[in-house]
Order: C-alpha cells, then sequence, then structure tokens
C-alpha cells in the first residue's frame, strides 16, 4: 500500500522533478546554461568550417587545369584538320566522278568498255530498270479481326524474315532487279527489324503494305516460283497469322537505282599485266596476294 501511494501521490521521480524546476528557474531568469552556449558555439564554428571547405571545393573544382586546356586545345586542331581534309577528298571525289561522267556519256571509251561498264552499273543496281515482271505485296494482319490494325499482336506483323524468304524465293525464281518499296536491292541490301519498322539499307518501309517488284520473265518466274517454297510459305503465313498476301504479274514496272556503289579499294593496273579470267572482276588479277603482304606490313 505505501509503494502504490508513492507511485499515486509522486508519479515524477525527485530527479527529474529537480531538474525541471532548476530548467525553469533559468528560463525565468533568462540565462542561458553554460552548455546551451557551449552548444550553440560549436554548432556554428562547425558551420563556418563546412562553409569553407564547400567554397575551397567548388573554387578547385572550376579552376582551369592546364593539361585539360591542353588536351581541349590539341583535339580541336585534329578535328579541323580531319574535316579539311574530308572536305578535299569530298571535292576531288566529285570531280573524278564528273570526268568519269563526262568519259562514258562523250563516246570516248571503246564499245566493248561501254557495253561491259553499262552491264556493271545494271547488275550492281547503279541505275534505273524497267520491264515486265512479278509483283508480291504482304500486308499486316489484324489478329484475326478481333482487334483493330493497330493494336493486332506482333506475331500478325511482317517482318524482316518474311521479306526476306519472299526476296530469296524471287531471285531464285530468275529475277533480274528487285526493289521493296522502292528501295532497290542490291549484293549487298540488308533487310533488317529495328523495332516494329523494316529497313532496307537503313530507310524504313512504310506499312502495313510492303510490295516486293522483280523484273524478269513472268511467266518463268511464276512457275519457278509456285514450285518453290515461296507459294507454301505465303499460304503459311495467310493462315497461321492473317498476314495478307497477293502475288500477280506486270507488264511494265520501273524500279530506281540505287546509286553508286561507295567503291572501298582499288588500285592502278601494272603495265603489261595479264588481262583476268573468265569469272575473275576486272581489276582483281594479281591483287589478291598483293593485298595480303600489304595488310601483313
Amino acid at each position: 500500500m505505501t509503494l502504490l501511494r508513492e507511485v499515486t501521490e509522486r508519479p515524477l521521480d525527485p530527479g527529474y522533478a529537480e531538474m525541471a524546476r532548476r530548467r525553469a528557474e533559468e528560463g525565468a531568469a533568462g540565462a542561458p546554461s553554460g552548455r546551451s552556449v557551449r552548444s550553440v558555439v560549436t554548432l556554428l564554428l562547425v558551420a563556418v568550417l563546412l562553409g569553407a571547405v564547400t567554397v575551397v571545393a567548388v573554387r578547385d573544382l572550376r579552376a582551369p587545369r592546364p593539361t585539360v586546356a591542353e588536351g581541349r586545345t590539341v583535339l580541336m586542331e585534329q578535328i579541323q584538320e580531319r574535316s579539311a581534309e574530308v572536305e578535299s577528298l569530298s571535292a576531288r571525289a566529285t570531280a573524278l566522278g564528273s570526268e568519269v561522267d563526262g568519259l562514258q556519256s562523250g563516246g570516248l571509251l571503246p564499245p566493248a568498255l561501254q557495253e561491259v561498264n553499262e552491264l556493271d552499273r545494271l547488275v550492281s543496281g547503279e541505275v534505273p530498270v524497267e520491264g515486265p515482271g512479278m509483283v508480291v505485296s504482304l500486308t499486316d494482319g489484324s489478329g484475326g479481326g478481333l482487334v483493330e490494325p493497330g493494336d493486332a499482336p506482333a506475331e500478325s506483323r511482317v517482318r524482316d524474315a518474311d521479306v526476306q524468304f519472299v526476296v530469296n524465293e524471287l531471285w531464285a525464281a530468275g529475277a533480274e532487279a528487285i526493289a521493296v518499296n522502292d528501295e532497290r536491292l542490291t549484293s549487298l541490301s540488308a533487310i533488317r527489324n529495328a523495332g516494329d519498322a523494316i529497313l532496307v539499307d537503313l530507310q524504313p518501309l512504310n506499312g502495313p503494305t510492303y510490295t516486293i517488284e522483280a523484273i524478269g520473265d513472268p511467266e518463268d518466274m511464276q512457275v519457278e516460283f509456285a514450285r518453290s517454297a515461296g507459294l507454301g510459305f505465303l499460304q503459311l503465313l495467310s493462315a497461321e497469322y492473317d498476314i495478307k498476301n497477293e502475288v500477280s504479274t506486270s507488264e511494265g514496272m520501273y524500279l530506281p537505282g540505287a546509286g553508286s556503289p561507295t567503291l572501298r579499294w582499288a588500285r592502278v593496273p601494272q603495265s603489261g599485266a595479264t588481262a583476268p579470267t573468265a569469272g575473275t572482276p576486272t581489276g582483281t588479277t594479281g591483287t589478291t596476294q598483293d593485298r595480303s603482304e600489304e595488310d601483313n606490313g
């Protein structure tokens, strides 16, 4: 009972009560304690020290460094030199291209060389061509007609592999020139996907319909295409993925040229060099060994 009475009558410990009384007296007198003064002074000193350290660090970071400035100057000089060199080489390439065009169109080349040159330009896809041929179109599906075309699942859209397969089958069927949505294909062309877009030589194609035009003998191409796996592949795309397709022939098509190919390596033939054998591209005789020796040092 004594303990309960003590707890009831004096709930606060005497030590805490004494400390509360002292603080009340100091507050009433308006004089802060020594400990409070020391705390305030310490806080001010720490704040001043942190501010000084921050100022020094910022000034050190913003101060220009000689090595960095020198490196930047060297890089700027190299960029200017390389840019001037590229401009000079581009101007020379343009002048040489104009000279070549003048030689080709001026009738200065021998007839045999002129004929070979024209054939090379046709085969490489450099110039436009026109004639009869075969047309295959692929159109994105709509998921079986249950959703909007734009919301169709990814498997119902035409992919780069689909276009590649049809193009390869047309080449095998006897096509002499092929273009996909007016993008001419050459021996160096690449058909790739970038997200949902199909690229031909890094040029995006406009969907949802992709038109593959192939110039050649229409009747022979139709027969060979029907005998190949191409027709079955188109039926599979239609049945499994709702990708619509259409195969037809045309008596007159125009395929644009791909432009002049980029010349990556060449050398002036030596005097008295033997002529290239059949099946060997012009200018390659004796260059394989020379080039390997140059690559080895």
